[in-house]
């Protein structure tokens, strides 16, 4: 198991559980500009918890189908669940890198906030155009400009960690709205259209942005700091970040069509 996909097996369960809004609406959002019809089949790669899955089995309805992968076996395990009494969604274990189906299987494929942690995000764009049949579309969310306050919380946060990993690097074509489109179009897809969404988050107090970072991906930093160090970086945070605590997040969809 990768060092990720480790990250979001043990965040699994507080994914999106810690009463702050935020993949979900997200994930409404890409399926709104997606525009997934009744009667589509539907691959949701990368599918964590749900929050593109769930509004895309409303989307296609019976008549449809969507299938979630994903490589944690927590997250799958969560979607699962979540999925339950719905017929027309398959949630299995698969690479959201290289997804193993025929060509020519989706009408639509949807990665909600995965493309980034992925080893070559080009090659799966390309990837998912063999899936898709040729009348066909992707759609892909990524960050577009955190908050600066999550920034700073992250690198208050740091300071108390041992051995904590280096920041993540990007790949170049999320760099701008014109390189993701661009690499969307070098992917061989038609055409390419870029829009934004503002997402905003409160917190009641610095200990609940500490345990939303620890929720998702910035598990991977919180986990190097030790018990006993936890409520002086809590502490810190406090004294850092401005009351009321909100985050205003800007997130790119880009869809792209064959």
């Amino acid at each position: 198991m990768s060092a990720i996909v480790q990250v979001f097996d043990e965040a699994a369960e507080a994914y999106e559980n810690v009463g702050v809004p935020f993949f979900k609406p997200i994930g409404e959002a890409l399926v709104a500009a997606a525009r997934a019809r009744p009667g589509e089949r539907v691959l949701d790669a990368g599918c964590g918890t749900g929050a593109v899955l769930l509004p895309l089995a409303e989307a296609v309805g019976l008549t449809g189908h969507v299938t979630g992968i994903d490589l944690a076996p927590g997250m799958v395990a969560r979607a699962s669940a979540a999925a339950t009494g719905l017929p027309q969604v398959t949630v299995e274990a698969g690479d959201a890198q290289a997804p193993a189906f025929e060509d020519g299987t989706f009408d639509l494929i949807i990665s909600g906030l995965v493309l980034f942690f992925l080893p070559d995000p080009p090659a799966a764009l390309t990837a998912y155009r063999k899936l898709l049949k040729p009348s066909g579309r992707v759609a892909v969310s990524s960050f577009a400009r955190y908050d600066p306050r999550y920034p700073r919380a992250m690198r208050t946060v740091a300071r108390f960690a041992q051995d904590a990993p280096p920041p993540r690097k990007l790949h170049p074509i999320f760099e701008s709205a014109e390189s993701l489109r661009s690499a969307v179009l070098a992917a061989g897809f038609a055409g390419a259209a870029v829009s934004e969404v503002v997402i905003r988050s409160d917190f009641r107090d610095a200990a609940h942005v500490y345990e939303w970072i620890a929720s998702h991906g910035g598990r991977q930093l919180v986990s190097h700091i030790p018990p006993a160090r936890r409520a002086a970086a809590i502490a810190t945070l406090a004294s850092e970040l401005e009351d009321p605590i909100e985050f205003e997040t800007r997130v790119r969809i880009v869809i792209g069509t064959c």
